[in-house]
């Protein structure tokens, strides 16, 4: 099922592919790059193709204006524009950005005047300036103009593109940004040529029926098409990164869109070389892109999925390891998909807010539906649409190798959905250190989410608050960050409940060990263990869900007040634990916080300690009656442990047994 044209531009270009501080900057080789004189544009192009031939003709009596005509026509023949539907849409925005008026993420509009500066930083955020040189400003002129044929639309595209063409010619793409100065080449950077050229193949499918879109701009625009060509074949990334297959995919879609190029056989061939080595090094064997965040696992599928097609339809084999983990990235988005068909917002990741009654419009509605069509397999549509007939019996899945772990009582809205993350090092800073940390929803309602990661550039002290270690739901020491060294130790089920257990190297001298068990389908027990001889107070923080909340810090638990459903935390009252409220954010959407209810319980002995918390979710308002305790015998970091629980009238009595 394709997905909406413009819908997925402007995905590309605000939402999975933000650069990030941290992110790698490839080094470039000093290759001497020079763009194509427009003038020059012909001899790049295979004339003896089909369709060509009055441009071959006219460019062989040297009549280059001719020519150029002929080859608008061929374009405007080979991509015909349907008819207009009738205008119904708000395209203020394209109205704006036709004034030079931009807008990116939660900031108020930028007047850039009538000489664009196009380095300009107008509200303090990296993530504003990429947007502007990845053209995201393209999609919505080019809806406004799909949608209402007015050439004001189309003269602003050709007018904004010729001024950044003109002013960033290839010999000069190591200029270094005057803001951010430690980024060399910041309009060249391998994401923005990349998506950039992406973006540009797009609209280019729209904007060539415009009066506007004259030959000379043709010649204007696929010189510099070539430039980015250019660019990425010379001056790779060269580093296992999202930007390495977001670059790949703008190189194949370029060669994918002007077949006509001498070059674009030979530019899809090493595209998909490159892009396999990157992909199946990025991404662990079972299905989850190495940032261990959302968004990038997103946009890596989706483009290298885009690459598979494209590939494909030049009539180049595709080998099957990169088939093969395609489709292991679909299995996991099947797998650890939340109830509204989102993902979980660990490390970088947002959430879109609310949720409407079309499920078409969900995150990974099109994903999904687009993976049954790929491998003919009806699981993938069946999650979409929720047809509980074709779903699988199973519903909690353990990705060992990425830390990945999701847990619930059934399919649907109202399920019961506890994630839970425990990864390696990732590949980049788009990971954070919070290993342990989980999500949990249930009954249609978000009960202990993730802090969220809030912002990349406008606000450096509130990205940092976000990414602490001590704002997650795991274990601190002395309240620092933790160190990222996640591995799986355990995953069991039985007729009774599902136990797993994972491990981080925290700190020097502890090892944090949390096992949890899914009891009867319907609550959560967690054994946190602080492993080693490292000095220092123990803590563990748990985080509520926007909201009124009730916390009795004597009887150690806490629990949410809201009208529907809500989640009781709970410890042992004899336990010799004391507990706190502490400061809480929640950021699911960029650059958009709120505050909320945070709690942490404090150990009263060092390293070796445990902790023993019950979470359980519940409809209502009237909070459940618990009761738990380890067994004795116990031994904090030895293989095996023993609990046992009371909720309500039902008793159980859980274990965990770790191989030697």
């Amino acid at each position: 099922m394709p997905r909406p044209f413009f819908r997925i531009l402007l995905l590309l270009a605000a939402a999975v592919t933000i650069v990030g501080p941290h992110a790698v900057s490839a080094a470039d080789s000093g290759a001497e790059l020079k763009s194509l004189d427009p003038g020059q544009i012909l001899s790049k192009l295979d004339l003896t193709r089909p369709g060509l031939e009055a441009v071959r003709a006219q460019a062989e009596a040297g009549r280059q204006g001719e020519a150029l005509e002929a080859l608008l026509a061929y374009y405007r023949s080979k991509y015909p524009l349907p008819e207009a539907t009738r205008a119904t849409g708000d395209f203020a925005t394209a109205d704006r950005i036709v004034n030079h008026v931009l807008q990116w993420g939660p900031y108020e509009p930028a007047d850039y005047g009538p000489e664009i500066d196009w380095e300009w930083d107008p509200r303090g955020d990296i993530e504003w300036v990429a947007a502007v040189y990845r053209f995201y400003w393209a999609g919505p002129l080019g809806e406004a103009y799909r949608a209402t044929r007015d050439e004001k639309y189309a003269r602003a595209f050709v007018e904004m593109t010729s001024d950044w063409i003109a002013k960033h010619p290839l010999e000069e793409r190591g200029r270094v940004h005057p803001v951010y100065t430690s980024w060399r080449g910041f309009a060249w950077l391998d994401i923005q040529t990349g998506i950039r050229a992406d973006n540009l193949c797009r609209v280019f499918l729209v904007f060539i029926h415009a009066e506007a879109f004259t030959p000379d701009f043709l010649a204007r625009l696929l010189a510099s098409l070539y430039d980015h060509q250019v660019k990425t074949e010379k001056i790779p990334m060269g580093v296992v990164h999202n930007k390495a297959i977001f670059e790949q995919r703008g190189f194949v879609n370029v060669a994918h869109t002007f077949p006509e190029f001498r070059d674009s056989r030979r530019w899809m061939e090493l595209a998909l070389e490159r892009s396999r080595e990157n992909f199946l090094a990025q991404t662990t064997a079972d299905g989850v892109q190495r940032e261990w965040s959302f968004g990038y696992n997103l946009g890596v599928l989706q483009d290298a999925v885009d690459i598979l097609k494209r590939v494909e339809s030049a009539g180049i084999a595709v080998p099957d390891d990169y088939r093969d983990r395609i489709r292991k990235m679909y299995d996991y988005l099947f797998a650890i998909g939340t109830p509204e068909l989102a993902g979980p917002m660990f490390g970088d990741a947002s959430r879109s807010v609310g949720r409407s009654k079309d499920r078409t419009g969900w995150p990974l509605y099109s994903f999904l539906t687009e993976a049954t069509e790929l491998f003919g397999d009806p699981k993938y549509a069946a999650r979409a649409k929720l047809d509980t007939s074709a779903l699988p019996e199973q519903t909690c899945y353990a990705f060992t190798e990425a830390g990945m772990y999701v847990m619930r009582d059934r399919w649907g809205p109202e399920q019961i959905y506890f994630a839970l993350h425990c990864s390696p090092k990732g590949i980049s800073g788009h990971d954070q250190p919070d290993n342990g940390t989980f999500e949990l929803c249930a009954f249609g309602r978000w009960l202990m989410p993730d802090s969220g990661f809030y912002t990349y550039g406008h606000d450096p002290a509130g990205r940092r608050w976000h990414r602490q270690t001590r704002v997650h739901q795991t274990l601190t020491l002395d309240g620092k960050d933790a160190q990222i060294a996640g591995r799986h130790l355990g995953w069991c089920e039985t007729p009774e409940y599902l136990v797993a257990t994972v491990e981080n190297g925290s700190y020097p001298g502890l090892v944090h060990r949390r096992t949890v068990w899914f009891v009867d389908r319907r609550f959560f027990v967690l054994l946190d263990e602080a492993i080693g001889n490292a000095q220092g107070t123990l803590e563990l923080h748990f985080q509520l869900a926007p909201g009124e909340a009730e916390i009795n810090a004597p009887q150690h638990w806490a629990a949410t007040a809201l009208e529907d459903a809500n989640v009781l935390v709970w410890a042992p009252p004899e336990a010799s634990i004391s507990m706190s409220e502490e400061e809480g954010w929640y950021a699911c959407r960029y650059g958009h916080r709120e505050p909320r209810k945070a709690v942490c319980y404090r150990h009263a002995q060092a390293v070796p300690a445990a902790f023993l918390t019950v979470v359980v979710p519940y409809r209502g308002v009237e909070r459940p009656k618990v009761a738990a305790a380890i067994a004795e015998g116990y031994e904090v970091g030895g293989n095996r442990a023993e609990v046992s629980v009371e909720l309500g009238s039902g008793r159980w009595r859980l274990q965990r047994m770790l191989d030697d």
